[in-house]
């Protein structure tokens, strides 16, 4: 797949865009920085946005509405595939590009200020801020109850901000209901903790979807990193597993399984293996 043709897109609420469509002759410069990883903490990203028209500047929002930021590599000139944002965070495949969903959440800050000629607005943003702060729960459960019938009602508070279900994997050996009644009180991301921890699993929002998978399991298709699909120098055996650096690709999400293909691993005997994304950064500008 080639990848050279950078593309950065902002969505704000109300339908206004930064560098909307496929090809924009001036595009407005935007960077970016994004943390995600396994645990229930919000997923976060800094923005910057060069040069907004000031009428531009008001429509950005405020705290707790929603953003979705977009990026990845254009189709070279001359594709014919399916039409640009028609896919919504899925690549057009090897010859097509990959621009897709690096991030979705909340605004938590906004700020514009000057450096030299420029104007740069500064967004803060937390991937489902509002659900974490906002979703609290009261309910007393009887013994017997499924342990998916109590996240499905925490989920059902988490919806009522703007959550959707992303992809559910609970671990095959978890006992399926509770043997004593249980009881449920405050912020449903705390409950979600204490079950998760119990239950051995982890629960976590992704692009403002509640994603569960096993402690020691993941969700989703392999993604195979090497250095014809984008791998940037040579991964690093650590303690904690490999680090590996690449060109932009919104399919390598935390949760998701990547085989990454290096000589540096298979002088290690690891090359080729699967491992569970536990941690990545996006960052960048167009």
């Amino acid at each position: 797949m080639l990848q050279y043709l950078r593309k950065v897109t902002v969505s704000f609420n109300g339908g206004y865009s930064i560098n909307p469509g496929p090809v924009q002759k001036h595009e407005l410069k935007v960077g970016f920085s994004v943390q995600k990883d396994i645990s229930s903490e919000a997923n976060t990203a800094t923005i910057e946005i060069w040069n907004m028209a000031p009428g531009h500047r008001n429509a950005v929002g405020k705290e707790f509405d929603e953003i979705t930021l977009m990026a990845g590599y254009m189709p070279p000139a001359g594709f014919s595939g399916a039409g640009f944002f028609n896919f919504m965070g899925s690549n057009f495949g090897m010859s097509g590009g990959n621009v897709g969903i690096i991030f979705k959440g909340n605004i938590r800050d906004v700020e514009h200020s000057r450096e030299g000629p420029d104007i740069v607005t500064k967004i803060e943003c937390g991937d489902g801020d509002k659900a974490m702060r906002k979703g609290v729960t009261s309910k007393s459960y009887p013994k017997g109850t499924k342990v998916e019938d109590v996240v499905n009602e925490m989920y059902s508070q988490f919806a009522k901000e703007g959550i959707t279900k992303g992809e559910w994997k609970f671990p095959d050996d978890m006992e399926p209901t509770y043997k004593r009644p249980y009881a449920a009180c405050g912020r449903c991301s705390s409950e979600m903790d204490t079950i998760g921890r119990g239950k051995k699993f982890y629960w976590n929002i992704q692009n403002h979807a509640m994603e569960i998978i096993p402690s020691d399991g993941f969700i989703g298709q392999v993604v195979v990193l090497s250095s014809q699909s984008g791998l940037i120098d040579s991964p690093a055996v650590t303690d904690n597993g490999v680090k590996a650096s690449a060109l932009l690709n919104p399919e390598i999400r935390p949760n998701r399984p990547v085989q990454i293909i290096s000589d540096m691993l298979q002088m290690n005997g690891v090359s080729g293996t699967m491992f569970r994304v536990g941690a990545c950064t996006f960052s960048g500008d167009n």
